[in-house]
């Protein structure tokens, strides 16, 4: 069964993003005026989350268990920074630094957070942040750019680095072995570890079928 979840007064479309085991449901909606706020849906009802002050552009990318919702907003300023929503308050996580704009793409239930940076040439990197402290995950050798996209309970975060891989206390793990340096994509990680993604595995055709990786 399918349930229109709606949008905001006057809008004309809405994007739901995630959805934690309490049915809340996090996104971002239009309200009419060529603005997009996060919003978040629970019990029927859509609530738009605002942004920061003298901002007019938020989303919401992910909700844990505990009802913490991350995502960005823009500021005064216009710029966009990664932002956490907690009991109807809204934080600034700042920009890491060396970078021009930053986006909180998702939390685990201990409330770690994983944060996308761009610099001022478009380069993305990864950090890992936990209460109020920064982590860098780093670069796969010979990469430029990192860019994480899940994390587990346990801390355990997956993304890409010139390929997939798994970053685990202070150390990132090349998932790829593959035929095509480069190719593999890692999208998402359970809490026992283990990462599912894409990757190349035919030289001529570069077909990209999906992929499990699994511990030895």
């Amino acid at each position: 069964v399918m349930t229109y979840l709606g949008t905001l007064p006057g809008g004309n479309f809405s994007f739901a993003k995630d959805i934690n085991n309490r049915g809340q449901i996090v996104g971002s909606s239009d309200s009419g005026a060529s603005t997009q706020h996060a919003v978040l849906w629970e019990d029927g009802q859509i609530t738009d989350l605002g942004t920061l002050p003298g901002g007019t552009f938020s989303t919401a990318l992910a909700i844990n268990n505990r009802g913490q919702i991350v995502g960005s907003s823009t500021n005064a300023a216009g710029e966009t920074h990664a932002v956490l929503w907690e009991d109807g308050v809204i934080t600034d996580l700042g920009v890491p630094p060396g970078g021009t704009s930053s986006s909180a793409v998702d939390i685990n239930n201990r409330g770690q957070i994983v944060i996308l940076s761009q610099n001022g040439s478009g380069v993305t990197r990864s950090f890992l942040w936990e209460d109020g402290a920064l982590t860098d995950l780093g670069v796969m050798p010979g990469a430029t750019f990192t860019i994480a996209r899940a994390i587990n309970d346990r801390g355990q975060v997956a993304g890409d680095s010139f390929g997939a891989f798994l970053w685990e206390k202070g150390r990132m793990i090349d998932l790829e072995e593959l035929e095509q340096p480069g190719s593999s994509t890692a999208h998402g990680i359970n809490n026992r570890g283990e990462v599912v993604g894409a990757g190349s595995t035919d030289r001529i055709r570069f077909t990209r079928p999906a992929v499990l990786w699994t511990k030895r």
